[in-house]
């Protein structure tokens, strides 16, 4: 039996793509043949250094073609690959690096501040740089994968291997390290050029930081099925304009809040001729029906996808282009292959309609968090698997996602769901963004509470917000208080942080007692 490994499937791609281009970056072109022979000097490097199959290669780098060839020389040598973000402290690398065990850290000098830190707290893993190297350092990156060998490791990797560990956003708590198998991601792949169409003759526009699950998986699809890749190192409007029309991109995995500087942008982008776009996929957070309205205004000929997926599962639901106006504030319906049951909190399956947690079963779900053995009993049950979200199904098989299970507000015994609120909030013109938590309240246990960022330097105008609210909503779910702020607190992935304005709210000793 030929396994299905992300080492075979992407081995064969490069392959077949030979001396066509493979990856735009900077102005400069990498075609397959170069990448598969850079992959392969990358995983001759790593063994050489007398790493074993199996063992964890973290990477903090930018976005750069490079961790693409070390993604593909990490599959090729049967190494777990770490994918770190780049915006961490030493202290949160050491954790994630001592809870994986690595053995080697590749990183940009950009960040070399921060792993001299990590080098001093842990100097038993192993640097390369890619840039100067420093002292301590095996050495700079470059210098050595052009001493290796360009050819292909004889190394066998089955599909149960871990391809990489993506720890979880770490939104509501610690991070976790999810462990995801070759096999996985190599139906990954194969599911998700079905589910979007994506073809050889596309050519993907990546923007968004490599670190995590979406875009690193989307660009190894659109590699997979041969076609091109445009790199950014980072997200702007303009830019982004500018690499649609000089590539000819035909799609690109775009974000809630790239979106809407992109909307905001409307002015600069009409300049530029952007008729190549075919699809935009957006993910990660909920996308708010105006920004989908605004979206379809500017693009109206581009097909959008909405997606519901999680680092543990890639993608899990889809709403695709003519579901859109069909199907409000919802995520589609699953992809190929994939299952998903709403169960109550006893774990019994519930009907059509009624709200309940989100379980799912499918080739891509994940192998468990590594080490972390309790919190694997907890979201397993047998094939099924739950990561902590709470939703409907409605009768045609649509999946309604309501909130994050920890960022649900309990007031008074009742439930209430703060997606439901910023929704209502988000409409208002006076309010750019908007972010509802739930904070003690002395009474009630919790009440709701709002924080806004508002347009063009707006008064803040409680009673008008409320009385949206209340047109909507019902009287429990208005928010009982509102906070001013410029900015929210995101991660990398434009993932507003909860946590981090509920625990700001509760260090400001703020508490409430009116229902």
């Amino acid at each position: 039996m030929i396994e299905l490994t992300v080492a075979r499937t992407l081995s064969l791609a490069v392959k077949r793509g030979g001396h066509s281009p493979a990856i735009h970056f900077n102005g400069a072109t990498i075609t397959y043949a170069a990448l598969d022979e850079m992959s392969n000097r990358v995983a001759n490097t790593l063994l050489s250094l007398g790493l074993e199959k199996g063992d964890r290669v973290g990477v903090v780098l930018p976005n750069v073609p490079e961790y693409v060839a070390i993604a593909i020389a990490c599959a090729k040598s049967a190494l777990t690959m770490v994918t770190l973000n780049y915006r961490f402290t030493a202290n949160e690398y050491v954790e994630q690096l001592e809870n994986c065990g690595a053995k080697l850290l590749i990183y940009s000098d950009r960040f070399r501040d921060v792993v001299r830190d990590v080098g001093q707290q842990l100097p038993g893993v192993r640097r390369i740089c890619l840039g100067q190297s420093s002292d301590g350092d095996v050495g700079a990156f470059h210098t050595l994968i052009a001493q290796a060998s360009p050819h292909a490791p004889d190394v066998s990797v089955s599909e149960n291997d871990i391809f990489y560990l993506g720890y979880t956003s770490g939104t509501t708590g610690r991070p976790k390290g999810a462990m995801v198998t070759h096999r996985n991601r190599a139906l990954a792949y194969h599911y998700w050029a079905l589910e979007f169409g994506i073809r050889g003759s596309d050519t993907i526009l990546h923007t968004g930081p490599f670190h995590h699950t979406a875009p690193f998986t989307f660009v190894l699809t659109q590699l997979f099925m041969g076609g091109q890749v445009v790199i950014l190192d980072h997200f702007d409007p303009r830019l982004v304009a500018e690499a649609i029309e000089r590539h000819q991109v035909t799609w690109g995995f775009l974000v809630p809040f790239m979106l809407d500087r992109l909307i905001a942008s409307a002015g600069d982008i009409s300049r530029h001729n952007l008729s190549s776009l075919r699809f935009i996929i957006s993910g990660a957070s909920a996308l708010p029906t105006r920004t989908k309205d605004d979206l379809l205004k500017l693009l109206p000929a581009v097909s959008l996808h909405e997606f519901y997926g999680a680092t543990e599962a890639g993608v899990i639901t889809n709403l695709r282009p003519e579901d859109q106006f069909r199907k409000i504030r919802c995520v589609g319906r699953p992809v190929f292959d994939t299952e998903i049951e709403i169960r109550d909190d006893n774990g019994d399956r519930i009907a059509p309609g009624e709200i309940g947690n989100i379980w799912m079963r499918g080739p891509t779900v994940f192998s468990g968090y590594y080490q972390a053995p309790e919190k694997n009993a907890e979201v397993f049950s047998g094939d099924w698997c739950t990561i902590g979200d709470v939703g409907r199904v409605d009768e045609d098989g649509y999946v309604y996602i309501l909130d994050r299970r920890k960022d649900v507000i309990k007031s008074g015994g009742v439930n209430i769901f703060p997606l439901e609120i910023e929704e209502v909030l988000r409409v208002e013109p006076s309010v750019e963004d908007v972010a509802v938590i739930g904070v003690p309240d002395d009474v009630w246990g919790e009440s709701v509470h709002a924080v806004v960022v508002l347009a063009n330097g707006s008064p803040i105008r409680e009673d008008a917000l409320k009385a949206a609210c209340r047109g909507k909503l019902a009287g429990y779910k208005v928010p009982k208080s509102f906070e001013v702020r410029t900015v929210l607190p995101r991660n990398a992935n434009g993932k507003v942080l909860k946590r981090v304005l509920r625990q700001e709210f509760v260090d400001n000793g703020a508490r409430h007692n009116g229902h």
